[in-house]
């Protein structure tokens, strides 16, 4: 529905609700005038989880934002708001990227920041919804997470695979210099795979 209603419209402005009334909507004009002001996306953000399962859920999400803002080296207040007013000309870049499920709010996020876009987040109510949630907190946290990981490998695979790098090699310079003390100048194997290791993330993240 979001990918086609996107295509379909014919505004220069694309906002995107949910239909449960869990979202201010007579927001919407607040977040299309922020767009006036040079912004390429304003995302509603919640000041509270009004959701099923909050146990689960809010440190789940807490987990994935902080995730995806080191990943995208950008603060995110609220990662998977469904209220949002977008630039259509920037979206339809970007819409072969949108899963089926509830990803597609935190890919159209994600590949505005990983692209340069400026997104801008004004702080909402959240309301209980009205109808029952189809919202699985394993199963669409695990794509959540999944969706994060694949598009941050697409626009910055560094941020993913550098870090290990970095800590495969220090760990090779670590046991190289044990072996030199403990084993006189002879270099064991796993000391050879770390280093091949680091060097093969590295080299993959490059790629």
């Amino acid at each position: 529905a979001r990918k086609a209603g996107t295509r379909a419209a014919r505004g220069r402005v694309v906002v995107w609700t949910d239909v449960d009334m869990s979202y201010p909507n007579e927001e919407i004009p607040n977040l299309v005038k922020e767009l006036d002001q040079g912004w390429d996306q304003v995302v509603g953000a919640r000041r509270t989880e009004q959701g099923t399962k909050r146990a689960a859920r809010v440190p789940a999400k807490w987990l994935l934002r902080r995730l995806a803002s080191y990943l995208t080296e950008t603060r995110i207040p609220d990662l998977n708001s469904g209220l949002r007013a977008f630039r259509r000309d920037v979206a339809l870049q970007y819409l072969y990227l949108l899963p089926r499920g509830f990803s597609c709010v935190t890919t159209i996020t994600m590949a505005f920041l990983a692209n340069g876009y400026t997104v801008r987040y004004v702080p909402i109510d959240y309301f209980p919804r009205a109808g029952r949630s189809k919202f699985h907190w394993w199963i669409d946290t695990r794509r959540y997470l999944l969706q994060i990981v694949r598009m941050v490998l697409v626009y910055n695979p560094l941020r993913v695979f550098m870090p290990p790098a970095l800590v495969l090699l220090v760990a090779g310079v670590g046991k190289l210099a044990y072996d030199f003390t403990a084993y006189h100048f002879h270099v064991a194997a796993d000391t050879i795979v770390l280093f091949l290791a680091g060097v093969a993330l590295g080299l993959l993240g490059l790629v």
